[in-house]
């Protein structure tokens, strides 16, 4: 089964017109460095989630010098339905007139994002995930965030007016240590902190638990680390809070460890793993959230594999080759002999 069928871009990073058809369950696109692969994958990943993995700004997607871009894809869905899915990016004016940054369309119709996207899902593996073991706890939080918002619109919509709260009462800690404001003020912030942060932990506390059942040949277990948000753990911190301007504990201040069972004992990854366990514990991550996505959701998913194959030594290989035979897998190399072998038996696509 092949969701993704066709995809077509207009002025979206490098690529002024392009068109690709997927017609295997296995796609290699090779070609040399800075030749548009990995815009690809992000194109294929923004009509899946409305988001980008990799741009700050959605302007950045935009080809130079260009009002606008548009990504163009046909997906089937588990019924057998075509849809034609469009995203169109803009600077914010389009001919003088204020627009918004993206707007989304399904068969020729202008949708909400929520109805337009996770209609497929992607899994995407990038170098940048190598640094999630001994990354920054924002980074974990992301890819955390990344993963439960793509299965659970309520998980989304809480993670939404979490930051959103969670600005407006750093501005006013900050107001009230200045005695700009009392105190009081913050009490309605609070409880809509403690609401939607209830509703974040528990999403990752159940996230974590279901690692557990996902088959590795190595023995890795997730810690989930929260910053336990409660009434009770609100007034406590609440002075602290005021004294130093900004909010002290709630998921924003959450964290995960991946441990590694060993004959002998159990460790850390990210203070005593050995640079080979780390890269196997974040392909063990990437199958958890493919696993997760898998039993939580009907729809169909995507494997993007970014120039990742030629990282991953040879039992990372085989570890995660088993997984093209079960979802359409897209990989992007610039290892010519790499793309000959993987496409033995595939497709190759490639990029100038």
């Amino acid at each position: 089964m092949t969701p993704l069928k066709q995809l077509s871009l207009q002025h979206f990073r490098t690529h002024s017109q392009l068109s690709l058809a997927f017609k295997n369950q296995i796609t290699v696109i090779s070609g040399p460095n800075a030749s548009g692969k990995t815009s690809i994958l992000e194109a294929i990943n923004l009509l899946a989630t409305g988001e980008s993995f990799r741009a700050k700004k959605i302007a950045e997607m935009i080809s130079f010098g260009s009002d606008l871009a548009r990504v163009r894809g046909r997906v089937s869905e588990n019924e057998g339905e075509t849809l034609d899915l469009e995203i169109m990016l803009t600077h914010g004016v389009i001919q003088g007139k204020r627009t918004p940054h993206r707007l989304f369309r399904v068969n020729e119709v202008a949708r909400q994002k929520r109805i337009a996207t996770h209609r497929f899902f992607t899994t995407a593996f990038r170098p940048e995930d190598l640094r999630l073991i001994e990354g920054s706890p924002s980074r974990r939080r992301g890819f955390l965030d990344t993963v439960l918002s793509s299965v659970h619109p309520d998980y989304e919509r809480s993670l939404r007016v979490y930051d959103q709260t969670l600005r407006r009462r750093n501005k006013l800690l900050e107001q009230v240590r200045a005695g700009e404001q009392s105190a009081n003020v913050l009490s309605y912030w609070d409880v809509n902190m403690l609401k939607h942060g209830i509703v974040l932990q528990k999403a990752r506390t159940d996230f974590a638990a279901a690692c557990a059942g996902v088959a590795f040949p190595k023995q890795f277990t997730i810690e989930y680390l929260p910053s336990i948000i409660s009434e009770e753990r609100q007034d406590e911190y609440r002075a602290k809070a005021i004294a130093v301007g900004h909010s002290l504990i709630g998921p924003h201040k959450d964290d995960f460890a991946i441990h590694l069972q060993t004959q002998i004992n159990q460790f850390e990854l990210s203070a005593y793993g050995s640079r080979g366990q780390q890269r196997l514990a974040v392909l063990w991550l990437k199958l958890c959230e493919h696993a997760y996505v898998q039993e939580n959701s009907d729809s169909e998913q995507i494997l993007l594999l970014d120039d990742i194959w030629s990282e991953l030594d040879d039992e990372s290989q085989a570890i995660i080759e088993p997984l093209f035979r079960k979802q359409q897998t897209i990989v992007t190399t610039t290892n010519e002999e790499l793309a000959e072998k993987l496409t033995a038996a595939h497709v190759t696509l490639g990029v100038e």
